[in-house]
């Protein structure tokens, strides 16, 4: 039961939007993670708004992701089969018009999972090129990176608290159509190595976030960021890793009614490691599709999924689905 606790969250967000009235919309990015195995260990922020309010604002963040990859090169050897879940609480404190603090607080489950067949069959409907995923047992977990100088293996169910984040933000610029941030974050290494739950180290970001609407009648609202993260030296990521991160991404919403908001969004970063293999060598792109409904004035949940668009670089699909509170 513990592994469909995700996507029994979604469905309650989706069955509470029927039940409240509009007053004001939440404005805000779709809440998007690389989940990869190895990748899911560094200090990279999800984009969020720009805009800052006094008072405490809450989202409540659940992800359902799928892994496949094998890849394998003269010295290195990546495999990844499973499943990760990730419930996460991100609460904001706006201190001031213009200064917030903020905690990120995520909890990480790596199963076998139950979504394999759903996946295998989403491919075959489609003709689409599963990279060997039907050729192996469904539903087991097995994360595995062995290189010359490092070896690295998860093959059992794990599970447990992840590397928590703190983040100051100060907005810059703040005009009717336009909303300019920068903030600084540090996530602590709070997760466990043994269980692929934490790097095992600390890492240190700095982000540029910008929010704004569209300056005619178009109900269209965009976001984005752009930052660098330094990654603490890890056990887990081994010597190969990169020190320096870069990421950065894009979102836009569309108003289609009152109540719903179309959204569409990409995030990028920059290669984790020194490798020959793809998967962990090269850059990362995740593009992702939701939907919002505002429940009220203070309140929105969102359901979206992410896809790689570029191939291994994240997981196969993420199932995502977000509740947010703003005073």
């Amino acid at each position: 039961m513990v592994r469909k606790d995700g996507l029994v969250i979604a469905a309650v967000f989706v069955a509470l939007a029927p039940c409240l009235a509009v007053a004001e919309r939440v404005h805000a990015p779709l809440w998007v993670e690389n989940l990869s195995p190895m990748a899911a260990l560094i200090g990279i922020p999800s984009q969020r708004t720009a805009d800052i309010r006094e008072g405490l604002s809450v989202t409540a963040h659940t992800d359902l992701a799928t892994h496949f990859v094998a890849q394998v090169s003269d010295n290195e050897q990546a495999f990844f089969d499973g499943e990760s879940q990730r419930q996460s609480l991100r609460i904001r404190w706006g201190l001031s018009p213009v200064w917030e603090v903020s905690a990120t607080l995520p909890v990480t489950r790596h199963s076998g999972g139950f979504v394999d067949s759903y996946v295998n069959r989403w491919h075959d409907a489609f003709g689409m090129s599963d990279g060997g995923r039907s050729a192996v047992p469904e539903d087991q977990i097995r994360y595995q990176f062995n290189s010359l100088v490092q070896g690295a293996s998860l093959d059992r169910s794990a599970s447990g608290r992840s590397d928590v984040t703190f983040e100051l933000a100060h907005i810059a610029e703040r005009q009717k159509d336009l909303q300019i941030a920068y903030a600084i974050g540090y996530k602590a290494s709070t997760g466990n190595v043994d269980e692929w739950t934490g790097s095992g180290a600390s890492d240190v970001y700095s982000v540029a976030r910008f929010s704004g609407a569209h300056q005619s009648d178009l109900p269209f609202y965009w976001h984005g960021q752009l930052g660098v993260t330094h990654v603490g030296s890890s056990a887990l990521l081994g010597p190969r890793q990169k020190e320096w991160i870069g990421f950065g991404g894009l979102s836009m919403e569309w108003l289609l009614t009152s109540h719903w908001a179309l959204l569409a969004q990409f995030d990028s970063h920059s290669a984790i490691l020194s490798s020959d293999l793809k998967a962990l060598g090269e850059p990362a792109g995740m593009l992702s599709l939701g939907l919002r409904r505002s429940l009220g004035r203070h309140w929105a949940v969102d359901v979206s999924f992410a896809e790689d668009i570029v191939v291994e670089s994240a997981p196969d699909i993420i199932f995502q689905a977000s509740l947010h509170y703003r005073p």
